[in-house]
C-alpha cells in the first residue's frame, strides 16, 4: 500500500548551480524555480499533484484532519469526548457538549483542510487538461481530482451548510468569497460524482498498486449518499441498486475482519484512506493512539457510550465495536483495562484497535498501518433499504437490510410501516457505530415521533435522560446533549477568523 501524504504540491525550489561568492550569488538571476506555469509538464508531474490531492484526505499529523473524523461519534449518543483529563483538548469536549462557538479550533481546522483540498483538486482539474501526457491518462487524474473535490464539499456543506464555492483555483487577486446555498454545493457535488463516474475504473479493473484510488464505484456510492441527504430518494435508490447488481463489493468478510489492519481494501470496501508504516516518511493513521485507552499507550479519546452498549447487547457485532473495562481483547490483554480514572464512559473502540504486534515501532501516534475506512458496502445497502422505503419499496428495503443481519447471522427481519424505517435506522446504528457517521445521520433523518424536527433532536433528548435519570454505568450523570438546541446544532459555526478574512463577505451560520 501507499499513502498519498508524502507529496505538497506547491513548495517546489530547485538550486541549479553552486556559486562561490556572496556578491556573486546575490547578482545572479533566479535559476530553476519551479512555478505553476512550468510545472504540470510530465506525467510524473501530473500524478506527484494528484498525489497532493489525495495527502489531503489525511495530512501528516494527527491534529490536521484524522481528529476530526471523531466527531460523527462524540456529538452523538454514540460516544462521549472520553478523555476525562481536565483541559485536554477542550475544545473537542466542547464539541461534544455543544458547547460550540466560532473560535472552536477543530471548526477551524476541519474547514482548512477541507479547502486545501479544493485548491489542490482544482489546480489538477484546470492544468492536467493542457499536459503533455496522453488523453486517457489526463481522463483519469482529472476524474480522480474531481472526485476528491465532490468529497471535500461533501464534508463541507455537512458540516456547515452553505459555503463559498470555488472551481478555479483561488488568487489574492480575486475578490473575498461569500457563501452560496447549500442547494448549490450539493448540484456541483453531484456534477463532479457524475463525471467522475464516466472515467474512473472499476474496482476490480484495479492493479494491486492502484487499490485505494477512486473508483466508478466509489464515486456513484457518494452519489447515492449525497441523493440521500438531499432526500432525492426517486434518484437514490435505483443508483444504489445499480451499484449493488455489479457484484463489485459484497459482505464475504466476517465483521470482525472489516477493520483488520490484515483486511486492507476488503471485500466491502468502497473508499478508505491508504495508511502504511514507514518510519522514513512519518506515515500512518493516528486514531488507533487516539482512541485507544491511556493505560494501552494511547490518549484516551472518543469513548463508546453506556447507551450504544446497552443498544448492542445481545447483537454479534457488540464485540467488534466496543471494548468494556476487564473484557478479553487478545493473549497480552486478557482483562482490558481502560483507565477507569481517565475515562468518560470505561470503553474503548475496538474497531480501530491494533495488537501489539501491529503497532508501529517507533512514534506510533501518527504512525498506525490501519486504513481508514470512509465508505463500506453496508453502508450503501442500508442508505439502499433507506431510500426504497421512502419510495414504499419495503420489499427491496428489506432484501438489502437483510443482508447486513445475514452477515452476522441474524435472523431476517419482517417488519413493515414505520417500524421497518426504525429497524433501518437500528442497523445503520449498530453496523456503523464508531465510525463517524451517527451524528451526521441523525440530524439528516426524519424524526418519528417529532416528525417536524430532524431525529437528533429526540434522540439527544432521550440521551439526557437516560444518562441523568437510569444510567448507572461508568458515565451515569453526565449531563452532556442538555445544551443540544436543533435550531442551531445542525450545523456547526463558520470560522470566526474565516468570517474576519473576508472581510464580512462570509456570513455566520444562524445562532452563533
Amino acid at each position: 500500500m501507499k499513502r498519498f501524504t508524502f507529496i505538497y504540491f506547491l513548495s517546489f525550489l530547485f538550486i541549479s548551480s553552486v556559486l562561490t561568492g556572496c556578491d556573486e550569488f546575490l547578482d545572479q538571476p533566479v535559476k530553476g524555480k519551479q512555478v505553476l506555469s512550468n510545472y504540470f509538464s510530465n506525467e510524473d508531474e501530473c500524478l506527484k499533484a494528484l498525489s497532493g490531492c489525495y495527502a489531503s484526505l489525511s495530512p501528516e499529523d494527527w491534529w490536521e484532519n484524522d481528529f476530526f473524523y471523531l466527531v460523527g461519534d462524540i456529538c452523538s449518543d454514540d460516544a462521549f469526548k472520553g478523555n476525562s483529563i481536565e483541559g485536554d483538548q477542550r475544545d473537542f469536549g466542547n464539541l461534544a457538549r455543544f458547547l460550540i462557538t466560532p473560535q472552536n479550533e477543530w471548526i477551524e481546522i476541519k474547514w482548512r483542510y477541507a479547502y486545501e483540498q479544493v485548491y489542490r483538486t482544482n489546480l489538477v482539474i484546470e492544468n492536467v487538461p493542457n499536459a503533455p501526457i496522453s488523453e486517457n491518462l489526463k481522463k483519469q487524474i482529472v476524474a480522480e481530482a474531481k472526485f476528491l473535490r465532490a468529497f471535500a464539499y461533501f464534508e463541507l456543506v455537512k458540516n456547515f451548510g452553505g459555503v463559498p464555492l470555488l472551481t478555479k483555483p483561488l488568487t489574492v487577486e480575486d475578490p473575498k468569497q461569500s457563501k452560496v446555498p447549500a442547494s448549490q454545493i450539493w448540484t456541483q457535488i453531484e456534477a463532479d460524482l457524475q463525471a467522475a463516474a464516466t472515467d474512473l475504473p472499476d474496482k476490480s479493473g484495479q492493479s494491486a498498486a492502484e487499490l485505494g484510488r477512486a473508483t466508478k464505484g466509489a464515486a456513484l456510492a457518494y452519489l447515492v449518499k449525497a441523493y440521500i441527504y438531499q432526500e432525492k430518494w426517486n434518484d437514490a435508490e435505483p443508483l444504489a441498486a445499480q451499484i449493488i447488481a455489479t457484484g463489485e463489493y459484497n459482505l464475504n468478510d466476517a465483521f470482525d475482519m472489516v477493520w483488520s489492519v490484515q483486511n486492507p481494501n476488503g471485500n466491502g470496501s468502497i473508499f478508505e484512506i491508504q495508511n502504511n508504516y514507514h518510519e522514513l516518511y512519518d506515515a500512518g493513521n493516528a486514531l488507533p493512539s487516539i482512541t485507544r485507552s491511556r493505560a494501552d499507550g494511547g490518549w484516551g479519546f472518543c469513548t463508546p457510550s453506556s447507551d450504544l452498549d446497552n443498544f448492542m447487547a445481545g447483537d454479534p457485532r457488540r464485540d467488534a465495536t466496543i471494548i468494556k473495562e476487564g473484557d478479553y481483547v487478545d493473549e497480552d490483554h486478557p482483562e482490558y483495562d481502560t483507565s477507569l480514572s481517565e475515562n468518560e464512559t470505561g470503553r474503548t473502540n475496538r474497531k480501530y484497535y491494533l495488537s501489539l504486534a501491529d503497532r508501529a515501532e517507533v512514534d506510533e501516534h501518527k504512525r498506525a498501518p490501519l486504513n481508514q475506512i470512509l465508505f463500506r458496502y453496508a453502508d450503501l445497502l442500508l442508505l439502499h433499504a433507506e431510500a426504497a422505503w421512502h419510495n414504499g419499496n419495503s420489499g427491496a428495503a428489506l432484501t438489502s437490510v437483510n443482508e447486513v443481519r445475514n452477515r452476522v447471522g441474524l435472523a431476517p427481519l419482517a417488519s413493515a410501516g414505520d417500524q421497518l424505517l426504525q429497524d433501518i435506522y437500528g442497523e445503520r446504528r449498530m453496523e456503523l457505530a464508531m465510525e463517524g457517521h451517527r451524528y451526521y445521520d441523525l440530524k439528516r433523518q426524519a424524526g418519528i415521533s417529532q416528525s417536524s424536527f430532524p431525529r437528533i433532536k429526540e434522540v439527544m433528548e432521550a440521551f439526557v435522560t437516560y444518562n441523568m435519570n437510569s444510567n448507572t454505568d461508568y458515565d451515569a450523570g453526565n449531563n452532556k446533549g442538555v445544551l443540544f438546541d436543533v435550531s442551531v446544532h445542525t450545523l456547526f459555526p463558520i470560522p470566526q477568523n474565516e468570517i474576519d478574512l473576508s472581510e464580512g463577505a462570509i456570513t455566520q451560520n444562524p445562532g452563533y
